[in-house]
Order: C-alpha cells, then structure tokens, then sequence
C-alpha cells in the first residue's frame, strides 16, 4: 500500500438491506458488521491517515432499533478500483443474513447527502378516523409537535418535512419524509402528530445527493 493510494481511493456505493435479526443492530454495531464483512470478502480495503488509522466506510442515517430497512447505503472505499459487480459478489458472499446487498455502483466521494426516505409504517391499532387525523395533518400550513425526551421542551413545526402520507388498509401508512440535517422527520415524528404508535416501521428507500468533492 503506498501514500497515494491510501490519499486518493476508489469510493462505491453500496445499497443494502437491514431486516430479520439484523434490525435489532446499532449503528455502531452495523458498521462493524460490515468491517468483518469486507475483510472476510478479501477486498482492499482503504483506511483513513493518523495514528489510529480505521477503514473509510460512511454510512447514511441510522434506523432506530428494531425498525427495518430494504435500501440502505454506505460508502465504502478501497485502495484498487475494482469492478462493481465484483465487489457485489464477494460482499454478498460474505454477507450476514439480513444484511442483502443490493447493488454497487462506483461513487464520486465519501460525501453523499441523504434528502428524504420513504416509510410503510403499521398502526398498532386500528383508530376509526386515521384518515380524517391525515387529511388534517396535510391541510395545515403548520403542524407543531413536541418530542418527549427534548430536554428543553421545545416544539417543532413537522409539516414542510412531509411530503407524502397516505393510507392503504386500515392501519399500513406510506410516508415520504425529510432527511436534510437539522429538519429531520422521523417516523415517531408522524406518530406523535397522529396520536398513534407504529408496530412495524421499515424506511423502503432513501433518497439522497451527492456532494462533490
């Protein structure tokens, strides 16, 4: 391994599940899942300078515990430039259960910038007007909640953070809600707004854009 190589590596995006036991993982413990993963793969991976030098992996935004996830993403990078589909193979055979890959495709930078995720979300019960709860969640310019463990009491306007809510059966919902730092919408978000709790949360996709370097 030389300086340059290490300086100047060769970035992927990997797309990739998070369901079955694996949900029940942190974020600390998903990237260093995906540490063993990698080395058990035999791929090169790239590490960061200093004195402590660890592997470059950058991961998108954590899943509470316990909910799922079916398009996930890191950013990984290694010191070769190796084909894509090369890559996939070996992590998939590599990979634990739970954690599928979905695909690799080569990447710009570590820096990729999440914008909104889509949620199917399922009540734990089956309010009678869950829909009339929506439909006035959505015609207001402004909806404040106030988030239980917020040491400040603070309250928080939600609505420009949702674009999408729907309902489809009696109590699965699909949301499309906002990632961007500092406006974050969570799922536990739409539920205090509801006045509901979820049984099931899994993030379908995640949006996102690249930040160039």
């Amino acid at each position: 391994m030389t300086p340059d190589t290490e300086a100047n590596p060769n970035w992927y995006l990997i797309r990739y599940t998070k369901t079955g036991a694996a949900r029940f993982l942190s974020q600390h413990d998903t990237r260093r899942t995906w540490e063993r993963v990698t080395r058990r793969a035999n791929l090169p991976l790239a590490y960061s300078q200093g004195f402590s030098p660890k592997p470059r992996l950058s991961f998108g935004p954590p899943l509470s515990v316990g909910a799922a996830g079916l398009r996930e993403f890191m950013t990984i990078a290694f010191r070769e430039s190796i084909d894509p589909g090369v890559v996939r193979n070996q992590l998939a055979n590599a990979a634990i259960p739970g954690m599928e890959i979905c695909s690799v495709a080569r990447a710009q930078g570590r820096r990729v910038r999440p914008t909104w995720a889509r949620y199917c979300l399922v009540s734990t019960n089956e309010p009678y007007d869950l829909e009339n709860r929506i439909a006035t969640l959505l015609a207001s310019t402004n909806f404040e909640i106030q988030r239980p463990r917020d040491p400040e009491g603070r309250r928080r306007d939600i609505r420009d953070g949702i674009s999408l809510l729907t309902l489809s059966g009696p109590r699965t919902l699909h949301a499309r809600l906002r990632l961007a730092t500092g406006e974050i919408v969570t799922p536990r978000d739409v539920g205090l707004a509801l006045n509901i709790e979820f049984s099931s949360i899994t993030r379908t996709d995640i949006e996102f854009e690249t930040v160039i370097q």
